[in-house]
């Protein structure tokens, strides 16, 4: 699930693109705490009942749980920014240690849609005198084709 927020008003239009976060970092430490607790609790009661192969599987498990958990901590944060302020257009994204800042002229910035002939969009791009950035990596097809309607409004045709 993604966050979009969209502002238009004269001459301003912003999109933001972020994952939907529902834990804080304090709340992930408290599931994953109690999520360890319960599974070490029924690690050790088949340990006590002599099958001790149990315990090795249990901490595999705790440790695929606990990356899983770090890589969405560190990803929390990410987002992807789409901005246009009269004659610019301007695209940030923010990763664990990549921060990227892109602008462009909006009266040559085209929008290019690489869908599937399914109507499945899986890239969204702006072109503009031979660069080329992606946008909308955090959103569904359906967000992405939503967003290039809007584009088209704002800075011309589409290219396919």
């Amino acid at each position: 699930m993604i966050n979009i927020s969209s502002v238009a008003s004269s001459g301003h239009y912003a999109v933001v693109a972020r994952p939907n976060c529902s834990l804080s970092p304090a709340s992930t430490l408290l599931v994953f705490s109690i999520i360890s607790l319960i599974s070490l609790f029924i690690a050790f009661s088949f340990l006590l009942s002599g099958a001790w192969p149990i315990l090795p599987f249990a901490g595999a498990e705790l440790l695929a749980l606990g990356y899983a958990f770090y890589h969405t901590l560190l990803h929390s944060s990410d987002f992807e920014r789409l901005s246009i302020a009269e004659d610019k257009v301007i695209v940030e994204s923010h990763e664990p240690n990549k921060d990227k800042r892109i602008e462009f002229n909006s009266y040559w910035t085209r929008v290019v849609l690489d869908c599937l002939p399914d109507g499945y969009c899986k890239r969204l791009t702006l072109r503009s005198k031979g660069h080329e950035v992606e946008f909308g990596r955090l959103m569904t097809s359906e967000e992405r084709l939503n967003v290039a309607g809007q584009l088209k409004l704002r800075l011309g045709g589409f290219l396919t």
